[in-house]
């Protein structure tokens, strides 16, 4: 059953209803009182076993669970059983936290708690005779009295408790009659079932029985690596998962031969998520690509799943996967180097990746002394701990990170000599400013990530070689008057490069020395993310340009991606005009263009599937659509239909979307002009000059105006004043109104402010006309953050006590606001007020003796910061 209502009685009525609607075959007068109800269902179950099968809704789980605990307070027969559906882990997890005590109608004693965890313990493939005797041991018996004690006398979890025990011990095919590994077992064991919750023990036991236990082994595997080596709440990108499976022999690809095993690792990971072992952390609801609904986001396992996957994954003194959090003394903790010989991934936590203080990363690798201990190794993670000089010990790695390295110039030469290696990192890595030159030599390896390793000037010639290469984040073109150029690889060898994924970089485009006389790109149909990046320092000679005939348009005519692409950022494009190619990429969804020197985007109205547009520091681009584009009033306009979201900054001459003024924005009627049919994120920084653009009247997440004219806000507002029926702005959750010297109260109170209903986060910022606050905003009582910065407002009025959701409240550099109003004692979910650089509130705001204290006394965190002498309002 199904119930989608909020009040807690109406739940409860309902589920007990149709409970008694399905064992009497009659309805209810609505009339009839809840204890009339409770009593019928009591006489109904009352000696009588039965089957009750639950649906429970994750908005509603905790509401469902508290409130039927009196059905489970009938005498009902043993054997009873319930049964609960639900989409999520959380509503099972409250389901039976709050039935718990309810389902065993009978504990047993200490005695018989003990006797049936010995009975399943002793139950040891043929070894029972010294089990028993193991289960006699005085040491034995403590611990695990221990252990039976926190059960409670619930024989269901003892009995599960026991078995999972037993299956620890037998996983490691250790001899149960060896009393000092027995002991190990029991103690280690009591060690991690004493961390959970009492509350949560049964949760977990159910979650095992009914999701871990029915799990494919392979999938058990993937999920209780992650809970080994990861602590509770750690998001991680499924990719960079996917790897540590695949380098780990995790994943078993049976499929055609064309299937990579990152492909089944994305199969396997869908399963774990699809199955709530993993929930999703961040998300981006516009893109809805398929191959690509998983890969580069974040994921975590939820916290239930977490302390289960801790219990069943064995002790860890045998454990080959080992993380450990790197302490000031920069070495490896004993426990773990003890171990070395059987490990098979070594990961190193920085104290910044746990949330914890940074530290700078260090120049000599913490194993670097031990490298032969750890010759078993297939993942090494040093992120931000230093890289050993003989790394080349480590023969079966399959998996190096050590991104975050910045005092790394050059790599180890023996790193060519993992010929294993599938994955290196080296992301973040600073002052790297080559790659090995034998890296041909690592013939096995598929993903290089090189993001921000800013020090690079050059690609290792042989990079060519490597045509199993998916993953190449960055390629980094020499340029021939830093020299390198006999070391360096060309273009020529990155188009041999056709089984690269995801996102790529080439940089300092535009050297003369590179060949653009064939496509380079056409043939990378699993690409997604393309970045082309032209060398500002390079100024093309005309000796040079007439060597390789490199205009900048034709160098983009030859970089023509496969048009499955969806992704594609120009930077520092010197061409006027676009290559007709960029109309045929049939699955762009983002579209960015910096620092180049089109005029306008015309070709982009062909675009059906463009969803996100960003332009920034483009000092020629004076329209969008040029006067060349034909508008049909009676077609649609593809970026009108399409964009979700748009970025413009820095573009100090953009006067308009269009070239000519759209025939339709001489209207009389304001509700006919072009709108935005999708726009959901809007924009626009240091946009002097633009003063037309179509309505943008949908947007739900953010909307920010900075240093630009109103006048494009304004038409909005007047579009739909003039048609009240439609929603203006209704969904908006963010407004951030910066920089717009010439807005006064006047055009603020024009503003139909009662129209923003859902807004949660308003700014207002650099605006010194703007004496006191409009009117219109205390019909804003969905606010949760006010920020109120660079103004000359004088008093803040009393009906921010309409507020009541506001949890944050920010007032900076605003020299004339003399008090706070008496209506903040009423705003009890105010969690933090911050107050910066407002000399007269700072002496009204100070503990005890400010007038302004009893005011602001029961805020919880209270940031009220010493006006800087120096610093004068910005005005």
């Amino acid at each position: 059953m199904r119930f989608d209502v909020e009040d807690l009685n109406l739940n409860e009525r309902r589920v007990i209803e149709r409970i008694l609607k399905s064992a009497t075959n009659k309805d209810y007068d609505k009339n009839i009182e809840m204890d009339q109800l409770h009593k019928e269902l009591y006489e109904i179950i009352k000696g009588k076993r039965y089957l009750l099968v639950l649906y429970i809704d994750n908005s509603n789980g905790e509401i469902c669970g508290q409130s039927l605990k009196s059905l489970f307070l009938g005498d009902c027969a043993n054997g009873s059983k319930i049964i609960v559906a639900s989409w999520g882990i959380k509503a099972v997890a409250d389901f039976m936290s709050a039935v718990e005590p309810y389902i065993y109608k009978r504990s047993l004693d200490p005695e018989e708690s003990w006797n049936l965890f010995k009975n399943v313990v002793s139950k040891n493939n043929g070894q029972e005779e010294e089990a028993k005797a193991m289960m006699n041991n005085p040491k034995i018996v403590e611990i695990g009295k221990s252990i039976v004690e926190r059960c409670r006398g619930n024989p269901f979890t003892i009995r599960t408790i026991g078995r999972m025990l037993l299956s620890d011990m037998e996983s490691e095919n250790n001899n149960n009659n060896n009393l000092v590994e027995a002991k190990y077992w029991f103690s280690s064991f009591l060690e991690k079932f004493s961390r959970i919750p009492q509350q949560h023990i049964n949760t977990l036991l159910v979650l095992k029985l009914g999701c871990y236990d029915i799990l494919p082994l392979p999938l058990k595997r993937c999920f209780l690596y992650y809970c080994r080596l990861f602590p509770k709440g750690f998001e991680i990108e499924s990719e960079i998962l996917i790897n540590l499976w695949v380098a780990q022999g995790f994943i078993y690809s049976d499929s055609s031969p064309e299937k990579s095993m990152e492909d089944a690792g994305y199969e396997y990971f869908k399963d774990l998520e699809d199955k709530y072992f993993f929930e999703l952390t961040r998300r981006d609801d516009y893109f809805r690509d398929r191959s690509f609904e998983t890969i580069g986001r974040k994921f975590c396992v939820p916290d239930p799943m977490h302390e289960l996957g801790i219990l069943v994954s064995g002790a860890t003194r045998s454990t080959q996967y080992v993380s450990f959090e790197l302490e000031s003394s920069s070495k490896v903790p004993t426990s773990v180097a003890f171990q070395a010989k059987r490990l098979r991934a070594l990961i190193v936590f920085r104290k910044d990746e746990l949330g914890r203080e940074t530290e700078k990363g260090l120049s000599q690798s913490i194993c670097d002394k031990n490298t032969t201990d750890y010759k078993l190794l297939r993942v090494l993670n040093l992120h931000n701990s230093g890289v050993p000089n003989s790394i080349g010990n480590l023969k079966h790695l399959r998996y190096l990170d050590i991104s975050g390295n910045p005092d790394i110039k050059a790599l180890p030469n023996s790193i060519t000599m993992l010929h294993c290696l599938i994955t290196l990192k080296l992301s973040s890595c600073y002052g790297l400013k080559e790659l090995p030159r034998d890296i041909k030599k690592l013939i096995n390896l598929k993903h290089l990530e090189i993001d921000w390793c800013y020090s690079l000037t050059y690609m290792p010639r042989g990079l060519g070689q490597l045509t199993q290469l998916e993953t190449l984040s960055e390629f980094v073109l020499s340029n021939y008057k830093k020299g390198n150029i006999g070391n360096s690889c060309s273009l020529k060898e990155l188009a041999k490069l056709n089984n690269l994924r995801g996102e790529l970089k080439i940089k300092n485009l535009g050297n003369s020395e590179d060949d653009y006389s064939y496509k380079i790109l056409e043939a990378k149909e699993h690409l997604r993310s393309l970045t082309l990046s032209w060398d500002s320092t390079a100024n093309v000679g005309v000796d040079n340009a007439s060597k390789s005939n490199a205009t900048p348009e034709k160098q983009l005519e030859c970089l023509e991606p496969h048009p499955n692409m969806s992704e594609l950022a120009l930077v520092g494009y010197g061409g006027i005009k676009f290559s007709g190619w960029l109309s045929s990429l049939r699955n762009l969804t983002k579209f960015s263009l910096r620092q180049c020197n089109c005029q306008h985007l015309s070709p982009l109205s062909q675009v059906r599937s463009l969803r996100v547009l960003i332009l920034d520091q483009m000092t020629n681009l004076e329209y969008i659509i040029s006067k060349d584009v034909v508008f049909d009033s009676s077609a649609e306009d593809n970026l009108l239909t399409s964009l979700y979201e748009i970025r413009l900054t820095e573009l100090p001459n953009l006067e308009g979307w269009w070239q000519e003024e759209h025939p339709t924005t001489t209207s009389s009627s304001p509700s006919s002009l072009p709108s935005f049919r999708r726009l959901r994120r809007l924009v626009i920084e240091d946009c002097p000059k633009l003063r037309s653009m179509p309505l943008y009247r949908n947007l739900r997440d953010y909307l920010v105006l900075d240093n630009t004219s109103f006048d494009t806000f304004q038409h909005t507002i007047n579009a739909c004043r003039s048609d009240s029926s439609f929603p203006f702005l209704r969904w908006l959750k963010t407004l951030c109104i910066i920089g717009i010297k010439k807005l006064d109260i006047s055009q603020c109170d024009n503003i139909k402010w009662e129209r923003f209903r859902n807004l949660r986060f308003l700014r207002l910022d650099y605006l010194p006309k703007l004496d006191k606050l409009p009117d219109g905003l205390q019909h804003l009582t969905r606010l949760e953050q006010l920020h109120i910065w660079r103004c000359n407002i004088k008093t803040l009025p009393e009906w921010i006590g309409n507020f009541k959701s506001l949890k944050n409240l920010g007032i900076s550099v605003c020299p004339y606001l003399n008090s706070l109003p008496q209506a903040l004692e009423s705003l009890h979910r105010l969690e933090t007020l911050e107050i910066e650089d407002c000399a007269i509130l700072f002496q009204r705001c100070q503990r005890e003796t400010g007038k302004d204290w009893d005011k602001i006394q029961h805020i919880p965190n209270l940031k009220i910061r010493q006006p800087q002498s120096s610093l004068s309002p910005r005005f």
